[in-house]
């Protein structure tokens, strides 16, 4: 049996909508970095907490048929008063699992930062301020919510003792304080991160919105704060709970989601043709090569980091060789373009390994041969 009404369905179709945007991403994310080879600490990170917000999913939409969201008056007849007790214990593991599932999203994030930003110094120091904030304050936020009373089970079933839930209240308001400060910081920090990286403003803008898109989840930590009064509610206590499961879990889903689609970029690229990097532009009916538009492309696509061109085929058929030699760091590649895939190796770190052209210099020269034939 189970109580469903009121505020109680508002809970179970939020969970479920933003756990399924959260864990379908995750599997794309998962497909995106393993083919394309860059798996890294950030990945890890959100895969552990795919975990815990599993727990989290289960105990909310539990919750949902278990008395939260449900007025007083209907938890006080005779059927119903086990749901009291219920809605509490699942609304017990939200609270500590709400944190759990936090620490590993936000740090996802940060960690996806860092990478970008290795050799800015400053940047990278103030995540790891940022990172150790936040997990200081929603540790510490998880064990006073399980330790709070004596024994642990007095939290859902009221046989103990348990300290004043003003203090629940306040180390909310302080973590919830904590959560939209690092929220706020992290998704800003992009912006000075992207102003001198050699790509087109539709490109710069695209990563930077992705990047910038936890600001959602700390939009879902405002909205929650509101509702934190609730926790020192004498009456309908159980019904007020409903907006607190809901915005709480939609901190830590869709932080997951954002977390999740800023590492999407290939795979929309590959599919939906967006996100490429180059600011040329061709006249009308030209392709960027300066070729007409109309010439057809026999080549297989590669990824854009290795490709090198377009042979094209025009209505004359002339037959063209084309070869590129590439020189940096006293290392050259030399073969037909028809092999359209190139490695360009990075120099050594010989004494010559600068060569003339400066450090990581790169000189491409192109030689065509066409020839008609009568």
């Amino acid at each position: 049996m189970a109580i469903f009404m009121d505020d109680a369905p508002h809970v179970f179709g939020t969970v479920i909508t933003i756990a399924v945007l959260a864990y379908v991403t995750f599997g794309l994310r998962v497909y995106t970095r393993i083919t394309r080879g860059s798996w890294g600490m950030e990945d890890w990170l959100m895969t552990v907490a795919a975990f815990p917000l599993l727990i989290l999913t289960i105990a909310c939409a539990t919750a949902a048929f278990n008395g939260v969201g449900i007025h007083q008056w209907r938890l006080e007849l005779e059927q119903n008063v086990k749901y009291q007790t219920n809605g509490l214990f699942w609304f017990f593991l939200f609270e500590v699992f709400y944190c759990v599932t936090i620490i590993p999203v936000k740090l996802s994030i940060s960690f996806m930062l860092v990478r970008i930003a290795e050799n800015r110094s400053w940047f990278v120091w103030c995540q790891y301020g940022i990172m150790a904030l936040f997990t200081t304050m929603n540790a510490i936020a998880a064990f006073y919510i399980i330790f709070q009373c004596a024994p642990v089970s007095a939290a859902w079933t009221n046989v103990g003792t348990c300290n004043a839930s003003y203090i629940l209240a306040d180390i909310y308001y302080a973590t919830t304080a904590v959560n939209i400060f690092t929220d706020w910081a992290t998704a800003l920090m992009p912006i000075p991160l992207l102003w001198n990286v050699k790509m087109n403003t539709n490109a710069k803008v695209s990563v930077g919105a992705i990047l910038g898109l936890g600001i959602f989840a700390s939009i879902s930590a405002c909205i929650r704060l509101k509702y934190t009064v609730n926790l020192t509610s004498a009456t309908e206590y159980l019904y007020g709970l409903a907006n607190i499961v809901i915005w709480g879990y939609a901190e830590n889903g869709i932080g997951m989601f954002v977390g999740n689609l800023s590492t999407l970029r290939p795979l929309f690229r590959r599919v939906l043709g967006l996100g490429g990097s180059s600011g040329q532009t061709a006249p009308s009916g030209m392709t960027p090569n300066g070729l007409p538009s109309k010439a057809t492309h026999p080549y297989r696509s590669f990824d854009p980091g290795f490709e090198m061109g377009t042979m094209h085929s025009i209505k004359e058929k002339p037959s063209m060789a084309t070869s590129t030699q590439i020189v940096g760091n006293d290392r050259s590649s030399l073969s037909s373009d028809g092999e359209s895939q190139k490695h360009i190796m990075e120099g050594g770190s010989g004494a010559g390994g600068a060569g003339s052209f400066g450090a990581g210099g790169i000189v491409v020269s192109r030689q065509i041969d066409i020839s008609h034939h009568q």
